[in-house]
This record gives C-alpha cells, structure tokens and sequence, in this order.
C-alpha cells in the first residue's frame, strides 16, 4: 500500500470526493477496506480551520491503514526460524493499491500524510502481535521484540525475569503467571524526548494467554484469550510512533508480560499476594488477574519518576455490558486530563465513555480479613469500576493517571464493512494525539 499526493485530479484511477461531514474514519475504512486497485482522493479544504484539515488528513490515512490491514496467513507459514519482529512485514498485509490524495502540497500537509501513514503502520504491527496464536507469541518473543525495536530506536530497554521481578517484590505480576512454566517479564522501554520535563508512562497489560487460573474459563469465555495482550502491544507500537516522530516528550512504557494458566503451583482462591507497592491482596477470583499485573507496573512507573500514569487494558467484561464493542470505558483522577481526552477523541473519532469511582466501589473490595483488600467483589456488580478503584489504590498522590478498559472494542470479533476480524488497534489514534497535542 502506498500514499502520495498531487495537485491535479487528473488520472484513470477510481476518484473519490470527500468534505466536512463524509471525511470521517470510518469512510477512510472503508476505502482502505476495498483494497481493490488505485484510488485518488479529493478533499474540499472549505469548511475546515487549519487545525481540523491537518488533523483530518492524518486521521484519514490513518483510517485508510485500518481499513486496508488483513494478517497474513502466509506470512504466518513462513514464520520459523527468523523471529517476529523480523518477520512483521510479512504478516501485516495492506494489499498492493495507492491512494493519492488531491492536495495543494504544502509542508503541513504532507507532514499530516506522513503522521498518518507512521501511525497507520505501527497500529498494523500492533494488531499482528495481537493476532498471532499464543503458540507463536509467548512471553519471551514478546519481550524479544520489544529488545529488538528499542535496539532499532536506539532507546533503552530493560528486561526484568522472575528473579529480578521477585527481588523487586512484584508480587502481582509473579502470581498470576504462578501456573506457567515459562517466566514472567516486565519489560521497560524509555524515551527521553524533553530532557528536564516530566515522565510520561504508558502500562500495557500483557496476559499472552489467559485461561482464567483455577476459575477456568469455559470454551466460549476463553475464544479470543490471545488478545489479552494487546494493551501491552498497542504500548509498545505506540513508542515506536513516538520514537519515529521525535515527539518532544519523556515517555516509558511498562509492559507486564504473563501467562494465566493452571499447573499445581498456580495462584488459587483464598491466597494473599503482597504486590510491589507493599500492599496485600486476597485473591478472590483468579480470573481478575489484570488488576494484579498492573498494578505492579503502575507502581514500578511512579518509581521511576512518572508524574503521568495511562494505563490500557482488555481488563473486565462488565466495560463491554455497560458499553458494548465500539466503546471504551474512561477512568481517570484529574478532572483537566480526563477533559482534554475527551476533546482529543472527537477528532480522532474513536469512541469512549467515563464511568464513575468513588467510595461506594473502593468499599466493595474492601471485605477480606486477612488483606488490605481483595481482587474481586463477589455478587457486587459494577464490574468495571470496581477494578478501577483496585487500580487508583496504586495511584499516588501528585500523579495523573488515566484508565483504559477496552475489552469491547480492542477486537473485531466480525469482519465489518470497515475492518477485519481480530486485533482492532483500539485507542491508539486517540493516545498518539493526546500525546502529541
């Protein structure tokens, strides 16, 4: 797939005219989704103030990125001794078409095209790592990958193992991956773009599979348990955007890489963990375990000097009841931040939604006799709350933190008009301009 422009409107390509109203992503996705020979666009600048026509530039080729995205089951036959990331090219497919775009060419607007197509490719290779089966993917490749990009970067990255993680005292992180014969990681990948201002830190939740531990998932809870990592993917797919763009900014991205299977060792009901920030935790549930991860890694990233804490996560099913498949659940603790999201993603399009916190749900969790609280509250219901309020009693005072829980629309569990089935890129567009703004 390629992307250019021109100033004239001549061509036998198939021509396309766009305005305010119908230049929307969703009708990018849908040109993108066609994949179906090349594609001349022409959009009438009337109507759009020079913010809105650059941001609906980047937008809409973004947008075409999405539509045109498909993994690659060839791709994926070829991939033996070479690793994932040598290989992610090959499974990111956006067919052969060229969409060029009628503009007048100035340097704004071919910036916009170039942001756009940078975001649209590293939202593609985060939907890859999304979309590969666990077999392929565990937590060692993952964290290869992620060695392997900050190596091309030339930004630092750090590893931590089990022994490490247990001399740290991440508790959280090392019980939910208990079951596994493989080792945990947490992986650290740091951007110094403002040298002397604030961290940004990006915590992803990685569950490379997650069965449920010994509250096993049934048949049809446990489809699509390979996706319980894109937090962590679309995270690490975001610095690279970043990183590419040389966005003035100090970001860091926590990745918190676990298996949630059962073995005799695996974390059961009733145990107590003491998680890195020394707090203890009756686990109630075992398959409330993405609290348990994160919440390590939003205390190992208040540590390493983060004064902004977003946090995304396929984390509760009770977001997708409230909310369904097209809309994330928005949490946060700094009612200015929580604003300037919101505004941010009625230009990228994407959809979310606040839910409330407060003391009615921190009290809910707060019933076991033998821990600070508990990772579940049985029969409470406000699933989704709950969980945030797990997550703010990690949250310290002075930090920004923004929650995302993107169960619903993290996956295209149907092939649509505008996109494929599977990994979806979820929130991404919107973090890259809440980040860049």
């Amino acid at each position: 797939m390629k992307i250019r422009w021109t100033k004239q409107a001549e061509g036998e390509e198939t021509e396309v005219f766009l305005e305010k109203g119908t230049a929307m992503p969703e009708t990018f996705q849908k040109l993108g989704k066609k994949r179906g020979g090349d594609c001349r666009i022409s959009v009438k600048k009337e109507g759009f103030s020079e913010e809105e026509w650059t941001k609906m530039l980047c937008n809409g080729v973004c947008s075409l990125y999405d539509g045109a995205y498909q993994f690659s089951k060839s791709g994926l036959k070829s991939l033996g001794k070479q690793s994932v990331y040598e290989n992610r090219d090959s499974l990111s497919d956006y067919g052969d078409n060229c969409y060029t775009f009628v503009l007048e060419g100035t340097e704004q607007e071919i910036a916009a095209l170039e942001r756009g197509e940078a975001l649209g490719r590293c939202k593609g290779y985060a939907r890859t790592l999304g979309n590969l089966p666990n077999n392929y993917l565990h937590t060692e490749d993952m964290a290869s990958y992620a060695g392997t990009l900050a190596k091309e970067l030339k930004i630092s990255c750090e590893t931590y193992g089990d022994q490490k993680l247990e001399e740290l005292g991440c508790g959280g992180l090392l019980a939910v991956n208990q079951g596994s014969r493989r080792e945990a990681a947490m992986v650290v990948l740091r951007y110094e773009g403002a040298p002397g201002t604030d961290w940004t830190a990006l915590v992803g939740k990685g569950l490379m599979f997650d069965a449920g531990g010994y509250h096993l998932k049934s048949i049809d809870g446990m489809k699509g348990m390979k996706y319980d990592m894109c937090g962590a993917a679309e995270m690490l797919e975001m610095m690279e955007y970043l990183v590419t763009r040389k966005v003035r900014k100090n970001v860091m991205a926590v990745l918190m890489l676990a298996e949630n299977v059962i073995n005799s060792d695996a974390v059961k009901m009733g145990d107590v963990i003491t998680t890195l920030a020394g707090k203890t935790v009756e686990v109630y549930n075992t398959d409330a375990e993405g609290r348990l991860v994160l919440c390590d890694g939003i205390t190992f990233a208040q540590r390493m000097g983060a004064r902004t804490v977003i946090d995304l996560a396929t984390l509760t099913y009770s977001a997708q009841s409230a909310l369904g498949d097209q809309v994330v659940a928005l949490f946060g603790n700094d009612r200015e931040a929580l604003r300037t999201w919101k505004e941010t993603a009625e230009v990228t399009g994407e959809h979310f939604w606040q839910l409330p916190m407060g003391p009615i749900y921190h009290k809910m969790i707060e019933w076991s006799i033998c821990a600070d609280f508990a990772n579940y509250a049985p029969g409470k219901g406000a699933g989704a709350s709950v969980a945030a309020c797990f997550l703010e009693n990690f949250v310290e005072e002075g930090t920004r933190w923004i929650h995302l829980d993107m169960v619903g629309p993290s996956v295209v569990r149907k092939e649509t008009d505008e996109m494929a089935e599977g990994a979806s890129g979820a929130c991404m567009s919107t973090l890259a301009a809440y980040l860049t703004r």
